[in-house]
């Protein structure tokens, strides 16, 4: 039985570029030898640099300390952009990857050409300088989650070829009796298209789309670097 599910919903198009339903998307696995030790050192500087807060999933846990709301007193009105569902836009952004040691510029240097490579794929040149706007690690305990939202919030008018993208340093060993603990999905043309996390996968996908995260239940901690990528 497959349960209504349809597998490979990648279609390869170039290196480690792919479309999806049929949205562009970045799809990087790292396997270097050293990706065990380069993710103990990133993990390393987060728990260095930031306070347990700071390294926590906001949704829920903080929803008293996470600022103000926007107040919309309109009875109707009318948006060019899929607004987030729940708290998402309160969420504060860490800003991991503007720490200045090696191993998370490492990172942000892998990030950056991926993103510029498939810019460049997709016919929008080769000549743009990448700007990393806002980052932010954190660390899934058991129920945490992301409510359905995208990344478009800044407009009208909106940053140039803004992208969002996910790095991950720890699955968090997911429990196997919950097969969607976890999951990352996309919400497209009224379907879900789910991607399960592993160590070492980069996924960069176009801002405006929408996505949520699964309740997370593990043995470990599940560790993920979330980023805005624009260029200038």
């Amino acid at each position: 039985m497959n349960f209504g599910r349809t597998p490979n919903i990648l279609f390869h198009v170039a290196e480690d570029i792919y479309h999806l339903a049929p949205v562009p998307l970045v799809y990087h696995r790292v396997i270097d030898d050293d990706r065990e030790k380069w993710h103990g050192d990133l993990i390393r500087e987060a728990r260095q640099a930031m306070t347990d807060a700071l390294l926590d999933v906001p949704d829920v846990r903080h929803v008293e300390d996470l600022g103000s709301v926007p107040e919309f007193d309109d009875a109707t009105w009318s948006e060019q952009q899929i607004t987030p569902v729940g708290v998402w836009h309160r969420v504060p952004t860490n800003n991991y990857l503007d720490i200045q040691v090696a191993p998370v510029q490492r990172l942000r240097a892998l990030i950056e050409s991926r993103y510029l490579n498939v810019l460049t794929a997709l016919g929008f040149g080769a000549n743009h300088e990448p700007w990393i706007s806002e980052s932010w690690i954190q660390f899934y305990k058991n129920g945490d989650y992301k409510v359905l939202h995208n990344h478009e919030r800044y407009g009208p008018p909106y940053p140039n070829n803004r992208w969002v993208g996910a790095y991950y340093l720890d699955a968090g060993n997911p429990d196997a009796s919950m097969p969607y603990a976890g999951v990352f999905s996309f919400a497209i043309r009224g379907s879900r298209y789910f991607i399960r996390p592993e160590a070492g996968l980069l996924i960069l996908w176009p801002a405006d789309i929408l996505h949520d995260v699964h309740p997370f239940y593990g043995s470990r901690e599940r560790v993920v670097i979330n980023f805005n990528i624009n260029t200038r």
